[in-house]
Formats: C-alpha cells, sequence, structure tokens
C-alpha cells in the first residue's frame, strides 16, 4: 500500500467491546500486582546505559589503532553486533521511556541512536504510534512496509517483483543499509510533499537528520580511510561487514514476533474499523518465542517475550518474563488465544508467509 495523507486522517478504531474491554482491565490489574511485588532492578539498566556505549566506543578505537586488516575487521563486526545490543537493551528502552525516571533524559538518551546512524525522531514516530498501535495493519503498520518490492501483507497489491520475492528475502541482512541510505531520507521527504503520515517535523529535526548521518559517515568511513593504513576499499568493505552483522543479527530479533503464518493481518473496514478489540488484536498478531537462555535475556533484551511488550509497552524488559507468566495464564483462564513457537518455526513461516504471499490469492490463508 502507498504512503496516503494520513496526518489529517483519523487513526483506524478497534471493535468497542465491553467484555474485552473488562478482560483489559483485569489482566493491567493482575500484571501490576504481580510488578508490586517484585524487587526492582533498575540499576541493571543504568549501568547497561554507561557500559554498553563505553564498549562501543572501546572496539571502535580498537579498531582504529590497528594495523593489522582481519583485526580491523573483526572490530568492525564487533561494532555491528554492539549496535543491535544497544538498541536492544538501551535505545528501545528509552523510546518508551522505560529507563529514565525523568523524560527529558530519555529524550537527550535517544540521540545515542542518532550517533549509530539511525533518525531517533522518524523511528520513533514509526514505533510507537504506528507499530504498537497498529501492528500487521497494512497502511499503518511501518515495520512492514519496509521495501515497495517485497509483500508482506497478504491483502496488499503486489509489484512486478512480487513472484520472485521469496528470492529477494536473501538480500534482508542488508535491510540496515537501506535504513540508513534510504528509508530515513525517504521519511522526511515524503512528509516534505505533504504525502506522509507522521505530522508535520520541526525543522531542527531536518538539521539534526543531516549533522548525524555525517557524523556517522565520518567516524565509519572518512576517518579511517585517512587514519588507518587500510585502503578506501578496505574501509568500505568493513562498513558493509558492520552493516552485515548488524542485519543478521537483527533480523533473529525483529522478524519472528509478527510476521509469520502464525498471526494474522487485519484489514481497515469500510468504516475505517479494525475487526478486533486492542486486546486481542495484540494477541492476534503477535507471538512470543519458547528460547529463554542467558542470551535471550542479556543480550536480546527479553524480546522472546514479545507479547507482554505489546500489551505493556511501558513496564520495563526487565520484567517481562514475570508479566508474561500472568498473560499465559490469563489466556488460558479466558480463553483468549496465547501463542509462543521457536524460532526456527517462526523464520521458516516467515519464509512461507513470503513466498505464499507472492501469488494472488495466500496458500496458508486456506488452511487456516
Amino acid at each position: 500500500m502507498d504512503y496516503m495523507s494520513k496526518s489529517q486522517e483519523k487513526f483506524p478504531r478497534f471493535e468497542s467491546n465491553l467484555k474485552d474491554s473488562n478482560l483489559t482491565a483485569a489482566l493491567r490489574k493482575r500484571v501490576y500486582s504481580k510488578l508490586n511485588q517484585i524487587e526492582k532492578r533498575e540499576k541493571e539498566l543504568i549501568l547497561k546505559a554507561v557500559l554498553l556505549p563505553l564498549i562501543y566506543l572501546c572496539i571502535y578505537f580498537f579498531s582504529m589503532t590497528s594495523s593489522n586488516y582481519v583485526t580491523f575487521l573483526f572490530g568492525y563486526s564487533c561494532m555491528g553486533f554492539m549496535l543491535v545490543i544497544i538498541f536492544l537493551n538501551l535505545i528501545h528502552e528509552v523510546c518508551h521511556e522505560n529507563l529514565f525516571p525523568k523524560k527529558s533524559f530519555n529524550h537527550w538518551y535517544m540521540m545515542i541512536f542518532d550517533m549509530m546512524g539511525a533518525n531517533s525522531y522518524m523511528w520513533q514516530k514509526r514505533h510507537i504510534i504506528f507499530h504498537h498501535n497498529f501492528p500487521n495493519v497494512a497502511g499503518w503498520d511501518s515495520d512492514i512496509e519496509k521495501s515497495k518490492f517485497l509483500k508482506v501483507h497478504p491483502d496488499e497489491k503486489g509489484k512486478w517483483l512480487t513472484k520472485y520475492q521469496h528470492f529477494i528475502i536473501f538480500l534482508y541482512p542488508f535491510f540496515l543499509l537501506n535504513w540508513f541510505l534510504v528509508r530515513d531520507f525517504r521519511d522526511y521527504f515524503i512528509q516534505f510533499t505533504g504525502k506522509g503520515k507522521f505530522g508535520p517535523i520541526p525543522f531542527r529535526e531536518y538539521i539534526k537528520l543531516l549533522s548525524f548521518k555525517i557524523l556517522f559517515v565520518g567516524y565509519v568511513f572518512v576517518i579511517p580511510i585517512y587514519y588507518t593504513p587500510f585502503s578506501i576499499f578496505q574501509v568500505i568493505l568493513a562498513g558493509l561487514m558492520m552493516f552485515l552483522v548488524a542485519g543478521i543479527f537483527a533480523l533473529f530479533v525483529l522478524l519472528p514476533p509478527h510476521v509469520n503464518i502464525n498471526n494474522q493481518f487485519p484489514m481497515v473496514g469500510i468504516k475505517h474499523t479494525l475487526p478486533n478489540s486492542w486486546l486481542k488484536h495484540q494477541l492476534l498478531t503477535t507471538n512470543d518465542l519458547l528460547e529463554q537462555n542467558w542470551f535471550t535475556r542479556y543480550a536480546m533484551a527479553n524480546f522472546n517475550f514479545h507479547i507482554a511488550h505489546h500489551l505493556f509497552p511501558n513496564v520495563s524488559y526487565l520484567y517481562a518474563q514475570e508479566v508474561t507468566a500472568e498473560i499465559e495464564k490469563f489466556c488460558l483462564e479466558q480463553g483468549l488465544g496465547y501463542k509462543s513457537i521457536s524460532i526456527w518455526k517462526s523464520l521458516r513461516d516467515h519464509y512461507r508467509l513470503i513466498k505464499s504471499n507472492r501469488v494472488e490469492t495466500p496458500i496458508w490463508e486456506e488452511n487456516m
């Protein structure tokens, strides 16, 4: 679906349902009651807020002082890994104002994301306003609008390349490069022409976009070209390796929770409404992952407990396991659907979705 001018358009409405509203209130009461019984863990986040960016900087300076290209390449690969670690553990938390008590502190800390090559202003709008409110809804969930050549929503109209999209997915690892080079600029440009959905953008944000993009290119590419013994080609290759490592790691986190055949892809109806209540919509469009270990806890920031994050976005991931336990019990008691699958099944089922969507009538829908 092409971008529409949604700044003047009302957001889609969820089905108004007294029973589901009461269920939502009951679930919230249960979860917050549980949270009040848990010892606070915010010190861990504050420690990470200092430590993780320092590790990223140390790896960068280590790479700059290396005279061995293999070591330089390894350092840039580690930087790519750390980009995702910082995003998951810190940027995502400050986006939801879960890191610092003061809103202004979270706002300023978000600028670390800009220093890492992204644009915090646009991403926060895409994530908070559109993805969290309307996951898997065509034209509203910005997370399924990554490429015009890729048909993610089964009911969207495909492009001429759609029938080959199950081959295009092998370019996924470079989606962060597309994000850095194309998507941020495209979103600003579309908004500037009046065809965007993000509302007015302050002029200072245009300045910030260009300034931080230049800063990122400067320290990742320009400085190494002039102050290391490596050639332009070698530095560019290292930068691409950084994006590749970050992209692969990010895919294992960002793809599994929503975009697969286990979840629904609702359409906005004629009266600008969605077919389910907010609670059921989140459960129908999101799944958890079965995997639980130290890596999912400390590196992936409990993204495996993704339903808890969508139902309680302002609760830190530090408590996601306990929140998920309450959600799972509540869904079982109330007959609500709760899905938890393995990461490998979710990735396989994502491929099945993309492969099926290359035809006019998705095959997998016939089996649902």
